[in-house]
């Protein structure tokens, strides 16, 4: 996991992993706004109904740990980058797959351009995930992210 962490830390993802992919959003909200929804990781379950339940052993802060689930996968993370209000990054391991995910977020006029990237690598991978399910995902935590941030 070291080299999984330094690229998060870098808010990155790992371009060689057996799978990868990113998303871009325009939210119409402030960027503070989709920063706090973004950091209140422990009610994502509230607005991401992909989400059963977060548990994070502290505040939200570099090296700090959570677990949570998402669908039926149950992952161990750990938080690598926090830089308000533009990116937030961790990595997680489940089902003998490890991941990177990183969100950034950019000031426009108002507006917020939202960019939720991962990357799933492990020699399981290919049976514990598959590409569209990924693409699926990422677009499913931008639509509702959005959702939550232009309904309040």
């Amino acid at each position: 996991m070291k080299k999984l962490n330094a690229l998060a830390q870098k808010g990155k993802i790992n371009e060689n992993a057996g799978i990868r992919d990113s998303h871009s959003t325009i939210i119409n909200a402030d960027i503070d706004k989709v920063w706090n929804v973004l950091i209140d990781m422990e009610n994502w379950p509230s607005w991401n109904p992909d989400v059963k339940q977060v548990i994070l052993e502290g505040e939200v802060a570099e090296g700090v740990n959570f677990s949570w689930t998402q669908g039926r996968t149950h992952g161990k993370s750990q938080i690598q980058t926090v830089k308000k209000p533009s990116t937030l990054s961790w990595t997680s391991k489940a089902k003998l797959v490890k991941r990177i995910y990183v969100w950034s977020l950019e000031s426009d006029e108002g507006q917020t351009i939202a960019t939720v990237s991962a990357s799933f690598q492990g020699a399981f991978v290919v049976f514990a995930e598959n590409h569209q399910k990924v693409y699926n995902e990422l677009l499913n935590w931008l639509e509702r992210i959005k959702e939550k941030t232009e309904g309040e």
